[in-house]
């Protein structure tokens, strides 16, 4: 997908949903019936359903980059995930997803009077459809049937996991029926341009992802041929070029704020987060060279030695931290170090070019905020992309036996996503890696899968190059953590042997107190398809 802001910028976006204001209402859960057909602009409300779609997502991603290992840890599992977690002053994704909800409601409504309104009703249903699985992988069972309806059901009770897995499915298919009889466009759609060939591609691959996601409980969702079902959608459009790519796009604008959280967390004032170690130590060290994305996912603020303090690393001789340090500048914290707050905020390593819209790193080693040479925010939310379909696929045909290959696909995955990053943001630089660095890498991990002598292992290989690969998109690292176990050398937290690895998220606290049918959930328990045992994952 290229410019998807050429004839929809953000501010028009904001614009738009200002004039529409009368048709918008943010306590949806006391206010659900505020929305009605008679009272309603498809348009509007559409445009309304895309913001607050990139709105969940993004911060759903924000809440796990921590969790695995993108970002440091600088606390107990415990409590960065506790029950206020959907509830920030900022983030609030429970209120968000039920917002969208009831737009989503109010346009399909629209949609069976007027043929005009079918593409609106299959964008509404494949954004809510990814909304839903996304908070089922995270929450596992949630009020949906009997929400965003407090006149007849003011304690809306939950639906379980799989019928709300089945209810997407289902959701899809007419979605996909919608678009092929849809002849009318949506005007400013931000993801496809109202292509339809792309929305059919992301629809066949996003079932995709949902069936490989629940191939553990595949029963459940009411699938008895898995390895049928996914044959079928491979012979089938699926997002298989940078084109059909689907994802959100940022822009440069800071007032209404539209640049990428990454930017505004590292190049606004000083970074007040910490890169991983594990994830810098896997793209500096794993291999028999740097991983040639690196300078574009990272980007380093300081050459001053972090064991020359002050500021320093605190971790300096500690026989208890993993990586403390991985050389080159690379300046981070281990999984769990919690002696923060050490006044370094400009000299730690930041967010790069991608996919946040920073600096390419060409050793300036100058602070992130007092860079000229930056995208100024203008990043991507990569959502679903051709390289996280290749290595879906890889993954079905290694472990389920289906048609592809999944050494082709293993390859095609890598490509896909180095040629993604680093041609983001027209880089010409004599530190752009070079095609023979690139060839190298793909032929070393090859080589690695070529030796494997085990589907185990061999998986193994396939997810830590999908979990390299999905940098700026934890939500896919989350699930295929605890559906594989999968990269296996992930960095336990350096103060605790044996942690209780958030296996789900809670409910919102604050939806706890006001629905009397919830009851909070503990963090260990599981989602549907996560049939793993206990201890798993650390």
């Amino acid at each position: 997908m290229q410019n998807i802001f050429k004839n929809f910028s953000l501010s028009t976006l904001a614009l738009l949903l200002f004039l529409g204001c009368e048709v918008s209402d943010f306590d949806l859960q006391d206010n659900p019936n505020y929305l009605t057909p008679e009272s309603a602009d498809p348009e509007y409300m559409l445009n309304e359903v895309q913001y607050l779609f990139q709105h969940f997502m993004k911060w759903m991603i924000i809440d796990t980059d921590d969790v695995m290992r993108y970002e440091a840890m600088t606390d107990t599992y415990g409590d960065i995930v506790p029950s206020s977690v959907m509830d920030g002053d900022t983030s609030k994704e429970w209120d968000t997803y039920y917002e969208a909800l009831n737009n989503v409601r109010t346009i399909v409504d629209l949609a069976e009077e007027d043929e005009t309104l079918l593409l609106h009703s299959a964008i509404a249903k494949l954004l809510m459809g990814y909304m839903t699985v996304t908070m089922v992988d995270y929450v596992g069972s949630f009020p949906y049937s009997q929400a965003v309806n407090s006149a007849e059901y003011p304690n809306p009770e939950v639906d379980q996991g799989p019928d709300l897995y089945k209810m997407v499915l289902s959701d899809i298919d007419e979605a996909l029926d919608e678009i092929d009889r849809a002849t009318f466009d949506f005007s400013t759609d931000l993801f496809y341009g109202s292509d339809k060939d792309k929305w059919v591609a992301f629809a066949n691959s996003l079932k995709l992802r949902m069936l490989v996601q629940a191939r553990l409980a595949s029963a459940d969702i009411g699938v008895s041929d898995l390895k049928g079902e996914i044959n079928s959608l491979l012979a089938k459009n699926l997002i298989d070029t940078q084109e059909e790519d689907f994802q959100y796009e940022y822009s440069t604008v800071a007032e209404p704020e539209s640049r990428h959280q990454y930017f505004q967390r590292a190049y606004v004032s000083g970074f007040d987060e910490y890169i991983g170690n594990y994830f810098m130590y896997m793209l500096k060290e794993a291999k028999s060279s740097p991983d040639p994305r690196i300078r574009y996912y990272l980007y380093r603020q300081s050459d001053e030695d972090p064991f020359s303090g002050p500021p320093y690393l605190p971790c300096q001789d500690d026989d208890y931290v993993d990586y403390c340090y991985v050389g080159d500048q690379y300046w981070g914290y281990d999984h769990g170090e919690s002696r923060v707050g050490r006044g370094d905020n400009l000299l730690r390593t930041v967010y790069g070019i991608y996919p946040g819209g920073g600096t390419f790193d060409e050793d300036q080693f100058i602070d992130a905020p007092s860079t000229t040479d930056n995208l100024g925010g203008a990043g991507i939310l990569p959502l679903l992309t051709s390289s996280y379909v290749s290595f879906l696929r890889a993954e079905a045909a290694l472990v389920l036996g289906t048609n592809d290959d999944p050494v082709e696909q293993l390859e095609s995955g890598m490509r896909n996503s180095i040629e993604k990053v680093i041609s983001f943001g027209g880089v010409v630089s004599d530190y752009a890696p070079t095609d023979t660095e690139v060839d190298a890498y793909i032929d070393e991990v090859l080589l690695d899968y070529a030796d494997a002598t085990s589907t185990e292992e061999r998986l193994d290989i396939i997810i830590t190059e999908y979990y390299l690969a999905a940098f700026g998109n934890s939500i896919e690292s989350y699930n295929f953590y605890r559906r594989t176990g999968y990269p296996s050398n992930m960095q336990v937290p350096i103060d605790d042997d044996d942690p209780v690895f958030p296996r789900s998220f809670p409910y919102s606290d604050l939806e706890v107190q006001r629905n009397l049918s919830l009851s909070q959930k503990n963090n260990y328990e599981k989602v549907f398809w996560d049939t793993n045992p206990d201890g798993f994952i650390k």
